[in-house]
């Protein structure tokens, strides 16, 4: 497919076939960012799937030259918005719940707001997240939590929390007694909302703990109200590890990194780093980070 771009330039991209859009109603989705940032996804881990266990390394690279060519969302010069659709133009409700053209930011790893990924890029998917608003319920709340946390913005990502946490009262959106989250789904009637209890506790976990293959960061997001002390154990890490991790005024007092496979990685904690190198099974302590 042939498309232009915000600088009048032709090229010809990948896109995924037309659908149907529940979130929006039967229209073209063609080159959706949810669609492409998925299928840019597969084919990554595809592609370092092939080189790590060198296999298959010719079909990763055809591969590889697939991903390439999908296109990807650009920020629209209309709104400052990273795309949803292949246009510039808003589509469908701009305020929706769900983050669909956001899942390259989470649980996609795609747009990191760092080096790796263009400023523009960042800027546009923080404007987004920003105009689908804070006042959600549910799994929405969780999602947009999970996505201001990897944005570093711990107070946002906290009070998402603190909304989902309100008390449900008579079937409304909230929390029962039993912590479990309740869906209105119609004036008085509320039902469990199992994605709600999955997403709230994966929030709180990202916004102590952000990682990818190689790369440990340790309270990336950490809010105020929790800055004081604190601690917690046991959280999976990206690349074969196990984290527990020690805090007093919002820094690192002691970090436990055990390999459960694997051998290499970067810690990173308040702006310091360390390269950490172990065997299966073996653990290391660190605490100087201050």
């Amino acid at each position: 497919m042939t498309v232009t771009d915000a600088a009048g330039v032709a090229r010809e991209v990948l896109v995924a076939d037309s659908d149907w859009s529940p979130e929006h109603g039967p229209q073209d989705t063609r080159g959706n960012t949810y669609a492409q940032e998925l299928v840019w996804n597969l084919f990554e881990n595809y592609r370092t799937a092939t080189r790590l266990l060198g296999r298959d390394t010719g079909h990763g690279e055809t591969v590889d030259g697939l991903r390439r060519r999908l296109y990807l969302p650009e920020v629209s010069p209309t709104t400052g918005w990273l795309q949803e659709w292949m246009s510039p133009d808003n589509l469908g409700e701009t305020t929706h719940r769900h983050l669909s053209p956001l899942v390259g930011l989470f649980p996609g790893d795609r747009i990191r707001p760092d080096d790796s990924t263009p400023r523009e890029i960042v800027a546009g998917a923080t404007a987004l997240l920003t105009a689908r608003g804070m006042n959600s319920y549910g799994w929405a709340n969780a999602w947009r939590s999970l996505c201001w946390a990897r944005l570093k913005d711990a107070e946002k990502a906290y009070q998402l929390l603190v909304n989902n946490l309100k008390p449900s009262t008579n079937g409304s959106n909230g929390t029962a007694m039993n912590l479990f989250d309740i869906y209105e789904t119609n004036p008085g009637r509320g039902i469990f909302q199992i994605d709600a209890n999955l997403g709230t506790p994966a929030a709180v976990v990202e916004m102590l703990v952000y990682s990818r293959p190689g790369h440990v960061e340790l309270l990336p997001a950490l809010p105020a109200a929790w800055a004081a002390s604190g601690s917690v154990s046991g959280v999976g890490v990206r690349g074969g590890f196990v984290v527990d991790v020690a805090w007093k005024d919002g820094a690192v007092t002691r970090a436990t990194l055990t390999s459960v496979g694997g051998r290499t990685t970067t810690v990173v904690a308040g702006g310091r780093s360390r390269q950490v190198t172990l065997r299966p099974g073996e653990s290391v302590t660190l605490r100087s980070f201050r």
